[in-house]
């Protein structure tokens, strides 16, 4: 009896696996607008924004150093510096007690959830001298962290392109790429690499952006445009997926060509997007954020005057974005939450 019992189970087992391999995906929800906004003065730029949840918010800048580190805990902001930890360009986190900054000349330093402490003191041949623009990976034993040096003529156009993986660190070749590495990340669907480049042309010529694919230090080159508002080019990640904006389209990688899933009919759209799914994602506009929920493009709320968004962080009914007005040097942080 009890073998049959058994037999029973495991056939039921094996039934519910293949009705689960049989499942159709989750179709991705169209996100709501009805946030409630807040807005709050800080003393500091933010340069990157990182977060585990909307009680654990971190933030770095290369300016003052006593505030080159900043913490949100769902109440009110804190300031301070580290000893020896300077100049931070970028943060990233995978838990509230793993988090990594990139600092001056090529240092990563990490919090444990208690005291940062230096983690790698990063060279490469041939450069003196450089800087992370961002940190992405999939886990604290799988990142990358790139940037740029400067060049013979002093532009920021050296590429920095390194990969933490094993326990050890690998330099990428990069000799044959020019410019600013600002963003990289992996494309779940395609399993592929993309990463965004800036070329700083000073004063002989117009700044480029530029997107390449990387596969075993190969790079390949899929678009590239002047970086200049209405033209020029970024990637976002979203859900896993890369997100690609090709000046006034955002587009995904499908088949090794860009299907564009989006037009954006706006003047005012300034080339960046986050967001939670292919139907809940947030834009920049000179004017103010809009919105796209898979139908139609609104905009949440808009500006009084010009403003630059520097980061975000989003979460179920949370979403918070860094905010510079340079007319007033003021720095805001607008918070919006859901109504319930």
């Amino acid at each position: 009896m009890r073998e049959v019992i058994n037999l029973i189970i495991l056939n039921l087992f094996i039934l519910s696996l293949l009705n689960c391999n049989t499942l159709e995906p989750v179709e991705d929800t169209p996100g709501k607008r009805d946030y409630v906004w807040t807005v709050d003065t800080i003393e500091t730029y933010f340069r990157r924004m990182w977060a585990s949840s909307p009680t654990d918010i971190w933030a770095v800048n290369n300016g003052d150093w006593d505030k080159s580190i900043s913490h949100f805990d769902g109440n009110s902001w804190t300031f301070y510096g580290v000893p020896g930890l300077l100049n931070l360009t970028t943060i990233y986190g995978f838990f509230r007690n793993n988090i990594f900054v990139g600092a001056d000349n090529g240092s990563i330093w990490k919090f444990d959830g208690t005291s940062w402490k230096l983690f790698a003191e990063l060279k490469k041949e041939g450069t003196d001298y450089f800087l992370f623009e961002n940190i992405w990976g999939e886990s604290p034993n799988d990142f990358f962290a790139v940037g740029s040096g400067p060049d013979d003529k002093g532009y920021f156009n050296s590429s920095i392109i390194t990969h933490y993986t094993n326990s050890k660190w690998d330099m990428l070749n990069t000799d044959v790429l020019k410019g600013d590495v600002v963003r990289l990340y992996k494309n779940r669907p395609d399993n592929k690499i993309y990463f965004l480049l800036i070329e700083i042309g000073g004063a002989e010529y117009s700044d480029s952006t530029i997107i390449y694919e990387y596969t075993t230090e190969k790079y390949i080159k899929l678009y590239s445009s002047m970086e200049v508002q209405g033209l020029q080019a970024d990637i976002s990640l979203i859900n896993n997926e890369v997100y690609f904006v090709l000046g006034s389209e955002i587009a995904k990688r499908v088949d090794n060509n860009f299907q564009t899933i989006l037009k954006v009919d706006n003047s005012n759209f300034y080339q960046r997007i986050w967001g939670r799914n292919s139907k809940d994602i947030f834009l920049m506009m000179v004017d103010g954020i809009a919105h796209y929920n898979g139908s139609n493009i609104e905009y949440l709320f808009h500006y009084n005057l010009r403003t630059y968004i520097a980061g975000a962080v989003l979460f179920k009914d949370d979403v918070f974005f860094s905010i510079y007005e340079s007319q007033t040097g003021l720095n805001l942080i607008y918070h919006g939450k859901l109504k319930e």
